[in-house]
């Protein structure tokens, strides 16, 4: 057991960061398993079991809880089974409605307004002064 002020605030950290990162890499595991399953079966549900597996990976990755390599390994043999089976993952949405395009009006332009241009006195500037 550490002795220093540092070293045991450090193993506190590294216990609860482990715990984490059990309970990120059991639910892969679980969601991985469930698509597998599905996909074993047929069933309807697979793409989007898979897509959830997939999710789930990807931020374990992004945090560092799973290699990269990994995490492509893993989503690349889903998406093979799923190319087997002749399925597509389903199409990304953000849970937003469906927003309809506006007709905008084109606006009328304006002409122009013509500007007298100022015609510059002789003598006026700065090169003939000494």
């Amino acid at each position: 057991m550490p002795k220093i002020k540092s070293a045991k605030k450090a193993l506190r950290q590294s216990k609860k960061r482990r715990l984490r990162n059990l309970k990120v890499k059991s639910k892969i595991r679980k969601a991985k398993i469930a698509a597998q399953k599905s996909l074993r079966a047929k069933k309807k549900n697979a793409p989007e079991k898979v897509k959830e597996v997939i999710i789930l990976v990807d931020k374990a990755a992004k945090n560092n809880i799973i290699h990269k390599n990994k995490a492509g390994r893993i989503k690349s043999k889903l998406q093979k089974k799923l190319v087997a089976l002749k399925l597509e993952l389903p199409k990304r949405t953000k849970g937003k409605k469906s927003v309809k395009a506006k007709k905008v009006k084109a606006k009328k332009s304006k002409p122009k307004k013509k500007t007298q241009k100022k015609i510059k006195k002789e003598g006026s500037g700065k090169k003939g002064k000494k």
